[in-house]
């Protein structure tokens, strides 16, 4: 793989990392979707100005970790911490104030066909605050310009391309300046340069807003570059949580599965196989 050649340069270090407050603390976190159990005893902690991208196969339960993150979901058992306030004991009204804090891209970027590109990202300042126009106006096009989006505030979402769809998410998630960003599969869809491109950006909006973010992906060039530290998850438990090299150099064959592509031999049993194809 190519990816030792693409690495954050900015990457600070170990003890660097470890002294700074966290911004995000997962506490023994399960979650079940009635009898399926999604996540197992969940505990993890993201740091200020740290990029942790969470990875892990189909069904390993990343997307369900970033629901709660996000506050879509209550920690039922467990308990995360976003910004020193726990999420499990707050009203509506206080969850609503933390939430002002915090920006999300979603996969598909969620813009509002409706809406020109600047009215989705001024979206948040008019439902959240009482700013003037003139203001909102102004800030949704500082966001634009430094997603690299100045002059197309005015077309419509369907007029991008899926690289420019992203960056218009981003913007919109960082138009309040929150301290916490979360970027779903950011790069999805995208060719390698302009993934690549979208990399850039989120290490200089790491850097020139001093924000934390927290990356869910499957790309793991994308991964390697630009994480200070990788959380992998496999059938909803944490398999490694560690720096990058960590991570690359693991001698868990199945963090190697997953970082190869390769697919994990599964034995069967021919009578169990039956049993369950009888529905007994």
């Amino acid at each position: 793989m190519a990816t030792d050649l693409m690495s954050n340069g900015n990457r600070p270090s170990a003890e660097d990392i470890a002294a700074r407050r966290k911004v995000i603390e997962v506490d023994r976190l399960d979650f079940a979707f009635g009898a399926r159990q999604v996540l197992f005893d969940i505990s993890l902690d993201v740091r200020e100005g740290e990029i942790m991208v969470v990875m892990g196969g189909s069904g390993s339960g990343k997307t369900t970790l970033l629901r709660h993150l996000v506050g879509l979901m209550p920690p039922q058992p467990g308990k995360v911490k976003l910004l020193d306030k726990d999420m499990g004991a707050l009203n509506r009204r206080q969850l609503l104030d933390l939430k002002r804090r915090i920006g999300v891209a979603f996969q598909f970027g969620a813009l509002f066909s409706s809406l020109t590109v600047a009215e989705n990202v001024k979206l948040p300042l008019r439902e959240l605050t009482d700013l003037e126009e003139r203001t909102m106006d102004i800030m949704a096009n500082m966001k634009l310009e430094v997603c690299n989006l100045s002059g197309f505030g005015h077309l419509m979402p369907a007029d991008l391309s899926g690289g420019m769809m992203k960056r218009a998410s981003i913007a919109r998630a960082i138009v309040m300046d929150p301290k916490l960003v979360f970027l779903d599969e950011p790069s999805s869809g995208l060719d390698p340069a302009v993934s690549s491109a979208l990399d850039d950006l989120i290490l200089k909006l790491r850097d020139a807003m001093d924000i934390s973010v927290v990356v869910v992906s499957h790309d793991i060039e994308s991964a390697f570059k630009i994480a200070d530290r990788i959380t992998i998850l496999d059938k909803g438990r944490i398999l490694i949580s560690d720096r990058v090299d960590a991570v690359r150099n693991s001698p868990n064959e199945r963090v190697q599965n997953l970082l190869h592509r390769r697919s994990e031999q599964i034995d069967v049993d021919p009578t169990e196989y039956l049993r369950r194809l009888a529905g007994d």
